[in-house]
């Protein structure tokens, strides 16, 4: 038996609602709980802490390389350095365990506003939940700690307010609020200073322009098109401020020139892993493979025609996602806020189709009851109390090093099973009394932001993830070394590598292995070994 909507305003302010309790649940999750393990998965996190303490220290922005000895001097566009100076602060006060904590209260944030959406666009409680689980799973291919994740809030919320424009228009409410128009080119400001994401708010806006343009020349009546035709002259004009707003970088047009040159590179595209297609072979493509599925099912299903803009967005999502599987999360997201509703009706609709069985109609019709008196008490429920408490006593513990009395709740590490934190260890402490060596040390790309963040500024990276910076020259030559292709011995001697930090059992390793009057084997545990040049 459903509980009734709550009377009071103190009730509705202190009861949470399905969408607090997603956050609260998806908050602690990452923070220390199953998935506590994902946000700092990917090394590449290491060197934006550091670039953001240098940022904090020296008060300017890094304008060539700091962490290589290869590219050392050498330009380097760090986009992304407003992120990286919040990341900077939050390590400063609390470790590794402020930056999760970052990363812990975005992805809350994006899914629970995700849930809200779906249950805002008419999309039931159970659907809703349904849908916003299998988002979440296939956004887990790329939930880290990185400024990407800033995209994918800022993209949702692009896609909110667009939507909020085009029905307010429709509906003809009156004007348009003025905050809407800003909303834009004022929100570009921070995201192009934050990730290169950014480029996919310029096209769903686009898309949104054009289709309102499309829409202005088919209308049948004249006030609908003359409604259309101001809302495109709006967009269009708002497209072209968010344009010039991503001017204001500390790198000004010569950021777009970079951003361009690096992702036309075929090169790095295609053997960078995250900007390759997904092979589905592993759980996040599956759960992307069955949201497109339940789209076509929706599309296919549903009595009313699907929109202009609607059908475009679906195309870039759909291929966004195929092209790219760092772009699953955001594809993910806006294919079940345009499908979930129309599932939902195709669903509800079963509970007076005559040719439908008899529990399916009963079962349709239940849910669908059970689904509308929930919705009635979640919008009530406003209040978002538990949240906000729930991430200020977070934060709290997190400034205490995690713990909570004698207990140590909160805890954020790399994984020593996947990184090499012991051998940095090794390289970090003194030989044989003496002195740890400067040598620059070569590693894999995924590895060096790693060794950046533990050894920076001691000892230097020959090589990172940082794929735009080194450029398909030198990644050619990476990938000649580490795979031992024919001329891998040429490059060993170009770099003067004379400390390498690889994974047990890779190629190179093995390699070296079997030159020991060149090499020595001087640390070597489960996950990597050391070889230095004798």
């Amino acid at each position: 038996m459903t509980p009734a909507p709550p009377s009071s305003s103190a009730l509705r302010f202190l009861l949470p609602s399905v969408r607090d309790i997603v956050f609260i649940f998806l908050f602690w999750s990452l923070l220390a709980g199953p998935l506590s393990n994902r946000p700092l998965a990917d090394p590449d996190i290491g060197w934006h802490i550091r670039t953001g303490e240098r940022i904090l220290a020296t008060h300017a922005l890094p304008r060539t390389d700091p962490f290589s000895s290869t590219m050392q001097g050498q330009p380097w566009f760090a986009w992304e350095w407003l992120y990286d100076i919040l990341l900077g602060i939050l390590h400063q006060a609390c470790g590794l365990n402020g930056v999760v904590w970052l990363c812990a209260l975005l992805a809350a944030a994006i899914f629970a506003l995700l849930l809200s959406q779906l249950l805002k666009r008419g999309t039931g409680i159970p659907l809703s939940v349904a849908l916003l689980l299998l988002a979440l799973a296939a956004s887990t291919i790329h939930l880290y700690a990185r400024p990407h994740i800033v995209s994918w809030l800022l993209s949702l919320l692009w896609w909110v307010v667009l939507e909020r424009w085009e029905s307010w228009d429709r509906r003809q409410q009156g004007s348009l609020p003025r905050w809407i128009l800003w909303f834009f080119p004022v929100s570009m400001l921070l995201w192009v200073n934050l990730h290169g994401g950014w480029l996919f708010g310029i096209a769903l806006l686009g898309i949104y322009a054009f289709a309102a343009f499309v829409e202005s020349l088919r209308a049948q009546e004249a006030l609908a098109a003359i409604r259309a035709a101001h809302r495109a002259h709006a967009m269009a004009w708002a497209w072209v401020a968010s344009v010039m707003a991503t001017l204001v970088n500390p790198f000004g047009w010569r950021l777009h020139a970079h951003i361009y040159r690096y992702l036309s590179d075929r090169y790095l595209m295609n053997r960078i892993d995250e900007f390759r297609s997904p092979d589905f072979h592993g759980w996040a493509q599956r759960c992307f493979a069955v949201i497109l599925v339940l789209a076509l099912i929706a599309f296919w299903g549903s009595g009313r025609k699907l929109r202009l803009g609607h059908l475009l967005v679906v195309l870039l999502a759909a291929y966004s996602g195929f092209y790219s599987s760092r772009n699953l999360p955001v594809s993910s997201m806006l294919l079940v806020l345009i499908a979930g509703p129309m599932l939902w009706e195709n669903f509800a609709a079963l509970a007076d189709k005559p040719g439908a069985w008899q529990w399916l109609r009963r079962f349709a019709a239940r849910t669908s009851g059970f689904s509308d008196r929930m919705g009635a008490q979640e919008i009530q429920l406003r209040g978002h109390l538990w949240p906000l408490v729930s991430v200020a006593f977070a934060f709290a513990i997190c400034l205490q090093g995690g713990w909570l009395g004698s207990r140590q709740l909160i805890h954020a590490q790399f994984d020593p099973q996947k990184m090499p934190v012991a051998a940095v260890t090794f390289l970090q402490k003194e030989i044989q009394g003496k002195q740890p060596s400067t040598e620059p040390v070569f590693s894999t790309d995924a590895w060096g932001g790693y060794l950046i963040y533990r050894m920076y500024p001691e000892r230097k990276v020959i090589v990172d993830d940082r794929h735009d910076l080194y450029g398909s020259g030198r990644i050619r030559q990476y990938m000649i070394l580490t795979q031992a292709e024919p001329g891998w011995q040429s490059v060993l001697e170009q770099w003067q590598i004379r400390t390498a930090l690889l994974p047990i059992g890779s190629t190179l390793a093995n390699l070296l292995r079997e030159l020991p009057h060149d090499w020595q084997v001087a640390y070597e545990d489960k996950v990597a070994v050391v070889f230095e040049r004798r």
